[in-house]
C-alpha cells in the first residue's frame, strides 16, 4: 500500500506533466523528501511516478516546514539556506529543482465537484482574498527574520551554524592531540 505522502506526491505530479516526464528521466533511482514531520522515500517508475521505496535513498531534499509553507503562500522556492541537499549531488539537485516547481492548483480538484466555471470563480474569489494577506504575511515574516538574523542576531543561518559547529570539531581535534603530545612528555621526562 502506498503511503499517503507518496500518494500526496503523485497528485501533485498528475497536476504537471511536464514535471513527471522530467521525473521520468530518473527511473529506478530512489529519492527522498523530509518535511518534518513527513518523509517521503520512493523509487521513480518510468512513467515519472513514485513507487513505495524499501531501501535508502540516493538522494535527499530536506526542507524546514516554515520555509515550505511559505514558499507556498507565497509562490516562490523556499529561501537557499532552508534547503539541505544529501547524497548524489546531481540527483538531489534535479530532486529539488522538480519538487521546487510543484504547485498545488486547487482549482483542478475542485473542478472535479463543482464544475470548472464554479471551481474558476471559487478560486479566483479566495486568492484575492488571500493571495494580497499572503503576500503582506510573506513580507513581514522575512522582514522580522531577518531582523533577528541581522540586527538582534538570536537566529542563525545554517551556514554560520555548520561553521561553528566545524570550528567546535576542530577545537576539540585540537585539543585532543594537544593532551596525548602533554602525556608523551611527560612520559619521556619522568622516564629520565
Amino acid at each position: 500500500m502506498m503511503p499517503l505522502s507518496t500518494a500526496i506526491l503523485n497528485h501533485l505530479l498528475n497536476q504537471h506533466p511536464d514535471a513527471r516526464a522530467e521525473l521520468a528521466a530518473h527511473a529506478g533511482r530512489r529519492v527522498a523528501v523530509v518535511l518534518p514531520p513527513f518523509t517521503v522515500s520512493a523509487v521513480v517508475t518510468e512513467e515519472g511516478w513514485l513507487a513505495a521505496s524499501e531501501g535508502e535513498a540516493e538522494a535527499t531534499v530536506r526542507v524546514s516546514a516554515v520555509a515550505a509553507l511559505l514558499a507556498q503562500i507565497s509562490a516562490q522556492a523556499p529561501a537557499f539556506d532552508a534547503v539541505a541537499l544529501d547524497g548524489d549531488r546531481l540527483l538531489a539537485r534535479a530532486w529539488a529543482g522538480l519538487l521546487g516547481r510543484l504547485r498545488w492548483q486547487p482549482a483542478d480538484d475542485l473542478s472535479r465537484l463543482v464544475g470548472d466555471v464554479a471551481a474558476n470563480r471559487i478560486e479566483r474569489a479566495f486568492s484575492g482574498v488571500i493571495g494580497l494577506k499572503g503576500q503582506i504575511a510573506w513580507r513581514l515574516l522575512e522582514s522580522w527574520l531577518e531582523h533577528w538574523r541581522e540586527e538582534q542576531p538570536i537566529l542563525a543561518r545554517s551556514a554560520e551554524v555548520e561553521h561553528f559547529v566545524q570550528s567546535v570539531d576542530t577545537l576539540r581535534d585540537d585539543t585532543e592531540r594537544l593532551a596525548k603530545r602533554l602525556a608523551l612528555f611527560r612520559s619521556q621526562q619522568s622516564g629520565r
